[in-house]
Parts: structure tokens; C-alpha cells; sequence
């Protein structure tokens, strides 16, 4: 939060409340469009047969084994989990919103929510072109809402302590993300409090 702001946080609180929330409608609603640009992608090409029964086959298994987490859609590549091509450039939305934030104003958490909201959109775009619709408002998608908690418990501890996904493992998800952000090209800078807001978010 701004120096200027500190204190009188009672005569702003209103404004930033309302600016933070259109931050985070915009942040969800760039996932989920580039989620639906991706599967379109993927898509494309491909007959009416063809499309129904390979979204059939991404989204007929439970949430843990969904085959488009993997490059190839091989689960048995589980050191490659969430580096597929759709997750990858999904993810790399987040990345693209928070670019022209210094590095050392960056919140060290790892983005946990917005890997959770990338996998949430990605299946939602694969019901919504299942169906022939290609474009929607996810910010206000409630089923995303009600499910996310649980999908952020794979991102947590198992019971003996250890991460369920390994700092190593965490980095090459990154990597792969970031593959696809280009250099900024822009001078519009976000505050390091938008930053750190989209990282500790849920939905």
C-alpha cells in the first residue's frame, strides 16, 4: 500500500476495495480468455468427431488425473505435470499481467492460485466449446469459485510433511510458462500490492 495511504486507510478504503476488485475480475477474466484461445488452438483442424472425443478424453477422468496436465498427455511423465502446452500458455497469463512489476517488488510466494485458476479455466473452456460457445465471463463462473479450495489442497502438504509438488518441480512449471511471455513492451507498471494480492488469491 502506498506510504500516502498508510493511516487513512478509513477515507480510501472504499476506492481501493473497488480498484482491487476490478483488478482481480480483469486478472481471472485474461485467464479464462486465453484458456479458451488455447483449446481453440488445439482445436482447430480437428473434425466435429474428432474435437468431441478428444475433450471427451481430457475431462472424463477426475481432477488429479486430467491428461492435459502432461506434455503428450502422458500422466506417466509425472516430473512434467501442469508443463503441457495448454497449461503452460494459459499459466503464462499471470505472468504477462504482473510483467512490469520489479523483481524486487515481486511477493516471493509461489503462484499457487493462479495455476489452480489456469486449470480451473482450462476445463471450463473444454465444457464451453463442447457445447459451441467460445467466450464468457469466468470471473463470475461459480462453479470455479466453489471447487478452487479444493484443487489448492494439491498444492499444499502431504501427511508426512513434505510438498505435494517440490520446489523442482515447481520451477520447471514456471519455466515452462514463462517460455511463452514475451518482453514487455509496455510503460503501465502495477503496484507491488496488486502483485502480491494475485498470488495469494483463491478465486
Amino acid at each position: 500500500m502506498p506510504n500516502e495511504i498508510k493511516g487513512h486507510y478509513s477515507q480510501f478504503g472504499g476506492a481501493i476495495s473497488e480498484m482491487a476488485t476490478e483488478s482481480l475480475k480483469r486478472w481471472r477474466n485474461s485467464i479464462g480468455e486465453a484458456a479458451i484461445t488455447t483449446v481453440g488452438e488445439i482445436l482447430d483442424g480437428k473434425n466435429e468427431e474428432e474435437r468431441k472425443t478428444f475433450i471427451e478424453e481430457q475431462i472424463k477422468s477426475g481432477f488429479r488425473k486430467r491428461p492435459y496436465y502432461y506434455p503428450g498427455n502422458n500422466a506417466r511423465r509425472s516430473e512434467e505435470v501442469f508443463q503441457s502446452r495448454i497449461v503452460s500458455e494459459t499459466f503464462a497469463t499471470h505472468f504477462k499481467f504482473i510483467e512490469n512489476i520489479p523483481d524486487n517488488s515481486r511477493s516471493e510466494a509461489l503462484p499457487k492460485g493462479a495455476l489452480v485458476l489456469s486449470i480451473l479455466a482450462i476445463d471450463r473452456a473444454f465444457v464451453l466449446s463442447q457445447n459451441g460457445i467460445h467466450s464468457g465471463d469466468f470471473s463470475s463462473y461459480q462453479w470455479a469459485k466453489e471447487f478452487s479450495p479444493r484443487i489448492h489442497r494439491w498444492f499444499g502438504k502431504r501427511s508426512d510433511g513434505q510438498d505435494r509438488i517440490n520446489t523442482q518441480i515447481w520451477s520447471k512449471i514456471i519455466a515452462a510458462a514463462k517460455s511463452h511471455v514475451k518482453p514487455p513492451t509496455s510503460n503501465i507498471t502495477r503496484s507491488e500490492d496488486d502483485e502480491e494480492m494475485l498470488d495469494d488469491f483463491q478465486y
